[in-house]
């Protein structure tokens, strides 16, 4: 039972971290894009 919980708790912390990762790189990206677009113009 303690070993199934523990799992759980390590899945879930691994998804909201993946999770929480990809937003920031959407978040970096859509920065980066306006940067170099602010640059062509």
């Amino acid at each position: 039972m303690q070993i199934s919980f523990f799992a759980k708790v390590v899945l879930f912390l691994a998804l909201y971290f993946i999770s929480d990762i990809s937003i920031k790189n959407n978040i970096f990206r859509k920065v980066m894009n306006r940067a170099n677009r602010a640059k062509k113009v």
